[in-house]
């Protein structure tokens, strides 16, 4: 799902949670939407792969402009 999608969703109530973890090459988010029970994970535009940030601060953010105001971060 891209950053767009997610907003989409967010407006209209759709996503339950949001989550950012960390990877070997960086942080990763999480997204679940109310009728599914498989999370999404946020991606970029030009690749369907996970999109990594460098910071956990950059993630956070990505969240934020989502419009979620509260995160779960995982460690590990």
């Amino acid at each position: 799902m891209q950053e767009r999608e997610a907003k989409l969703l967010c407006k209209s109530n759709d996503l339950v949670s949001i989550s950012v973890s960390t990877n070997n090459s960086g942080w990763i988010i999480k997204i679940l939407e109310k009728n599914k029970h498989d999370p999404d994970y946020l991606i970029s535009k030009r690749s369907t792969d996970p999109r990594l940030f460098k910071t956990s601060d950059a993630a956070l953010r990505c969240c934020n402009r989502i419009g979620f105001n509260k995160v779960e971060v995982f460690f590990g």
